[in-house]
């Protein structure tokens, strides 16, 4: 705007914000688009480049941390993924409702401690339960923000059955390389038999479990162990569930299987987040969703090479904020 008095000014215009050079009408329909294809296809469809649809979602991104109302921390998931595959990661912290609530670098204690300091005292004291798998740079950033966290760490099912089904993995390995060479094509072929949840084994299924158990003993063991771990997590709730896992251990241990001893340790220095997670019915599922869905959004916008835009990305599509600018306000 010209001025006789103060000469060329900038000024703000309610159609705009400040620094950009579409109306929030538009804005508002590129940020439409976004949600539902990928930005190479609405760069050619809207011819713009990416840098200015950065530019759009980032101002999106900010505008929703802005405007949303305080979202439920009191049941928190959090997981971690990869920007780069062996490379680097970021860690997610998502809710209840499966909205992600930051994205923070890397996945130290310090990357979980960044967001609980994010987090006023009231907040932190309401959270109910913070389900993670067994990673100790997670456990220790909880331990050091979280009051009574021994009360609120909970390690869900999945990672107590993805432990149980590498030990039973592992064993079944150890005593093929010790079966007979005539027998290992056969306990080879039995691998997912063995994984499988006993209620799903069809008739020929149990046949070969029978037909093999006599040459794969701690196999039989771990696989019979592995399905008692099964029915303690889903027949117990609070009452009677740390004698349970506790007997477990002590049933593992018998077996003097290197394996399972290994497992049976680990899961007496976790009962405490197991419980926990039994008590509140806690899970990491929807953190597990997100991140499946975090891996297929880096495979239609063909990989990030900005980490920032990566961590942007994440909070537009799976953020769940209030991110459409208002044109008429």
């Amino acid at each position: 705007m010209q001025c006789p008095e103060h000469g060329c000014l900038t000024v703000s215009v309610p159609w705009a914000e400040q620094n950009s050079r579409y109306t929030l009408l538009f804005e508002a329909f590129v940020i439409s688009w976004l949600r539902a294809a990928s930005i190479s296809a609405v760069s050619k469809q809207l011819r713009l480049s990416w840098t200015a649809i950065d530019n759009i979602m980032e101002r999106a991104v900010r505008r929703g941390l802005a405007n949303a109302p305080d979202r439920d921390t009191t049941r928190l998931a959090v997981d971690e993924t990869a920007f780069r595959k062996g490379h680097d990661y970021v860690t997610i912290v998502s809710n209840a409702q499966g909205q992600v609530l930051a994205v923070e670098d890397g996945r130290s204690s310090d990357s979980l401690g960044r967001f609980y300091d994010s987090l006023e005292k009231p907040r932190k004291q309401s959270i109910i339960s913070i389900s993670m798998d067994m990673s100790p740079a997670y456990q220790k950033a909880t331990f050091a923000h979280i009051d009574k966290a021994h009360r609120k760490i909970a390690f869900d099912h999945f990672h107590v059955a993805q432990m149980l089904t590498r030990t039973l993995d592992a064993t079944r390995k150890a005593d093929m390389a010790r079966a007979d060479h005539s027998m290992r094509q056969e306990i080879h072929r039995s691998r997912y038999t063995w994984l499988r949840h006993r209620k799903s084994l069809e008739g020929q299924q149990i046949q070969q479990i029978r037909a093999l158990s006599d040459a794969l003993k701690d196999t039989g063991l771990v696989w019979y162990l592995k399905e008692k771990a099964r029915d303690i997590w889903q027949g117990y709730r609070v009452k009677g569930a740390r004698a349970a896992w506790q007997e477990w251990i002590h049933m593992a241990r018998l077996t003097e299987v290197r394996a399972l001893t290994s497992t049976a340790n680990q899961i007496e220095t976790k009962l405490f987040g197991i419980l926990n997670a039994m008590r509140f019915r806690a899970s990491n599922g929807l953190a597990e969703a997100i991140n499946g869905q975090v891996r297929a959004l880096k495979v239609r916008s063909r990989g990030f090479r900005s980490k920032e835009r990566f961590k942007r990305a994440i909070l537009f599509h799976y953020g769940g904020l209030p991110m459409a600018p208002n044109p008429h306000g």
